[in-house]
């Protein structure tokens, strides 16, 4: 057992204390531990020499007696009698809700990391100068509150400048950082609000960031809302656009479009075939040369518009979640978007960070990619659900 699975034990040690209604002894959590996550025989009754004392031990009780003595320092649990363990007040919210400054593994895949914590503890276990790319929607400054949780309009702008503030040094020396940022009504008005302008300008001013590009995000199956302006007093069309931002601390991070061509279209096909453009000057004042457009690229670069309904209703994770009573989170990335910058600003063997991981969309795209991932969130059964998206989870 590794030292990233005695982290890991934490979570279901807690878990079968709280099951258990009352004190339990750490004989018994050996085998209701490894019970609840699964670990064969094999692995229990395994045992092997620790160090140069030619002394044996079960290595896998020896995890759970260090995850036991981690669980006991963060004060989640306390010892009440003898080699009895009972759940604190700390421990019992942890169960509930992420305590801050305690991050726990919840699970571990190929590739990634699921961490239960806030977010600006999280950061904290990552390596300076070790992360390519932090991709992150992270909840947006609402005016009436979220079940996943999200910050008044009027705090958000600097809320966000501490969640983000070590993310800098976090990034590797190519890095980017690309934020999902949706518009915000103000509030007994159909007006917008412009906290993404004033963000932008903080994020340059007080961290030192440079935008790089702005993308939108056209999601064709957005609710006419709010209902008050579009549908009740018809004074505002339905907004179907999110924005993105592609930011980085550097001035020439990595990108390469090259991975992220889209298939020529077929009067594309037909100028390639026809040896490119003839020579001729629009009306626009732009000349063409003889045989422009007549390379073969591979495809064509696409433009910073995304192109993605956010329609997912019967995956393996939706139906999982159901299956397994876990609430399906609600506010959850199509695919394609993270996709492109994925695709577009990393490479195989990269890590990529989601602060506020979700439904680990994110980390489900980097894990078929070939890219290494990390994602944080505060709520447990969000991460419980994630798990569902990646076969190999242990």
């Amino acid at each position: 057992m590794s030292a990233l699975n005695q982290n890991q034990l934490v979570l279901p040690i807690l878990e079968t204390i709280d099951g258990a209604g009352g004190p339990v002894p750490t004989a018994a959590l050996y085998d209701q531990v490894a019970a609840r996550v699964g670990v064969g025989e094999d692995v229990r009754t395994h045992r092997a020499e620790v160090g140069n004392t030619g002394q044996t031990y079960n290595l896998y009780e020896r995890s759970v007696r260090w995850a036991q003595q981690r669980a006991k320092l963060q004060g989640l649990i306390e010892r009440v009698e003898d080699r009895h363990w009972r759940l604190t007040g700390k421990g019992k919210n942890t169960l509930r809700s992420a305590v801050p400054g305690i991050v726990i593994t919840i699970f571990t895949t190929e590739h990634g990391v699921a961490l239960y914590g806030h977010a600006e503890d999280a950061v904290g276990h990552i390596n300076d100068n070790s992360v390519q790319l932090i991709l992150t929607s992270p909840p947006y400054p609402l005016i009436r509150e979220k079940e996943y949780g999200n910050v008044q309009a009027d705090e958000y702008i600097e809320w966000f400048l501490g969640l983000a503030k070590d993310w800098p040094r976090k990034l590797t020396s190519t890095g980017s950082i690309v934020l999902n940022l949706a518009d915000v009504w103000e509030r007994g008005r159909p007006s917008l609000s412009l906290y993404q302008e004033r963000l932008l300008l903080r994020l340059v001013d007080d961290l030192g960031l440079r935008l790089c590009a702005r993308y939108a995000w056209l999601n064709p199956s957005k609710m006419p809302a709010p209902a008050e302006w579009v549908t009740v007093r018809k004074v505002r069309v339905k907004p179907s656009l999110e924005q993105v931002y592609w930011l980085s601390p550097h001035d020439h991070p990595y990108a390469d479009n090259r991975q992220v061509l889209r298939p020529y279209s077929d009067s594309m096909k037909a100028r390639l075939a026809a040896g490119g453009e003839k020579r001729a000057n629009r009306p626009s004042g732009y000349q063409l040369a003889e045989g422009a457009f007549g390379a073969d690229n591979g495809g064509s670069i696409p433009d910073n518009l995304i192109v993605a309904a956010g329609t997912e209703s019967n995956s393996t994770y939706i139906r999982a979640c159901k299956e397994h009573g876990i609430p399906v989170h609600p506010a959850r990335f199509p695919a394609s978007v993270p996709e492109h910058f994925v695709r577009l600003l990393t490479r195989e063997g990269d890590v990529v960070y989601d602060p506020c991981g979700g439904s680990l969309k994110t980390g489900e795209v980097a894990e078929k990619l070939g890219r290494r991932w990390i994602s944080s969130e505060l709520n447990l059964e969000y991460l419980l659900g994630a798990r569902y998206r990646f076969a190999g989870a242990a």
